[in-house]
């Protein structure tokens, strides 16, 4: 009888371990690149200043230089396309690129330089 009893327990203590760990997990963090059609850095801080404040935003890059965007969100808070959404109601297009294109863009920005002679704030509607 107390073998059978301090099996069970071991069996107890054993499930009761294995299902902490599985609740105990985090969700990761992700990230999502959009390319966009900013105008100028006035369009930047728009997209910067509405993007901070969505559900699970932990980092924000916006850069009007490269038209890019850069989010790491918490998963299971947003997804990527509520946050496509977001920039699209500003009136910005968000089309997702890979991380990989994100950083190849920046790298060419920051290799050529960018001119901010041509900059023009066009009207959103």
């Amino acid at each position: 009888m107390m073998k059978k009893l301090i099996y069970l327990l071991m069996v107890a203590m054993f499930i009761g371990a294995a299902t902490t760990d599985i609740f105990a997990q985090k969700k990761e963090d992700k990230v999502v690149c959009f390319k966009s059609n900013m105008d100028c850095a006035d369009c930047e801080k728009t997209i910067y200043d509405y993007l901070k404040f969505e559900k699970g935003v932990k980092d924000l890059k916006v850069d009007h230089a490269s038209n890019t965007i850069l989010v790491k969100y918490k998963d299971g808070k947003n997804t990527d396309e509520k946050l496509a959404e977001a920039v699209n109601k500003k009136g910005y297009e968000a089309e997702k690129i890979s991380h990989e294109e994100y950083k190849k863009i920046m790298a060419e920005i920051s290799e050529n330089g960018h001119e901010h002679q041509h900059e023009q704030h066009k009207e959103r509607e």
